[in-house]
């Protein structure tokens, strides 16, 4: 039954699990790249961490020679990326770095987009740019292209990460672990938990109206409301439980259908705002 599928869709992905203001919330991204046989990497793979609009990462890739009979070659090596804007799960950003290419060193720049929901933790990404490949002899120019797939998990504020050691040794405890928003925000409790309810129900907006978007054909009406009953919050992690109320009349049969699901959402606090990072149903 596509309800069913859908639902399961939308469960199973979720479960998967902006300026730069303070106690920005950081992802370790994990992706899969290749350049489609527009550069000479055919495939390849980067880790890297993000907090806020800035990104590092390093990677590598197996690069074809382009020679016949020649074997490729690997590449690697570390990149930036800055974000320009986001909007709508679609983020535009400036990308640079340089690697090593058979030994022969490569500087690159270039403009990229990527897109995601924050849901569910993959997202797609495409960029473009120019290089620069240095060896004994001479400069070359050339294109750089490169499209991947990025599985992202929060690994908390990077602050907190690198002052939790120092302060388990003192006995203190963690920064940012306290309650409540960062001074710097100046907003109440209660400003605080409405913008963590306001947070989880445009997330779950969003991944609704994606994954209806995937089966509309099966459906000629959809509705659906959200229901945020309840937010709790404990430092930088906040719970936000309700529920979700999905009408839908079924293209095939024409039989119309009302269904309510109770879910939980979880978020992180993301500078002076918060940012859903799983779904679980039930």
């Amino acid at each position: 039954m596509l309800k069913t599928r859908w639902l399961t869709a939308l469960t199973a992905a979720a479960a998967l699990t902006s300026l730069a203001t303070p106690a920005q919330a950081a992802d370790l991204r994990l992706s899969a790249t290749s350049s489609l046989g527009l550069s000479c990497g055919v495939a390849g793979a980067r880790a890297g961490v993000q907090e806020g609009r800035f990104g590092v990462y390093g990677e590598g890739a197996y690069c074809r020679s382009g020679v016949e009979g020649e074997a490729g070659s690997a590449a690697f090596g570390l990149g930036a990326t800055f974000d320009l804007f986001s909007t709508n799960g679609l983020t535009g950003y400036v990308v640079a770095g340089a690697n090593l290419q058979d030994g022969n060193p490569v500087v690159y720049g270039g403009v990229g987009a990527r897109y995601g929901l924050e849901l569910f933790p993959v997202e797609g990404f495409a960029e473009v740019g120019v290089q620069r490949l240095s060896t004994d002899l001479l400069v070359i120019p050339g294109p750089r292209v490169t499209v991947g797939l990025t599985y992202r998990t929060f690994v908390g504020p990077l602050s907190s990460l690198v002052a939790a050691p120092a302060a388990a040794a003192t006995g203190e405890g963690a920064a940012g672990s306290g309650e409540g928003a960062p001074a710097q925000c100046s907003v109440s409790p209660e400003e605080d938990r409405a913008a963590a309810r306001s947070a989880a129900s445009r997330a779950a907006t969003r991944a609704l109206s994606a994954a209806a978007g995937s089966y509309s054909a099966g459906f000629s009406s959809f509705t659906y409301q959200v229901n945020i009953s309840n937010v709790t919050i404990n430092g930088n992690t906040a719970v936000a439980t309700g529920s979700i109320t999905i009408n839908l009349v079924s293209r095939g049969s024409g039989t119309r259908s009302s269904d309510t699901y109770p879910g939980t959402v979880t978020l992180v606090r993301d500078g002076c705002g918060w940012r859903a990072t799983g779904y679980t149903r039930g």
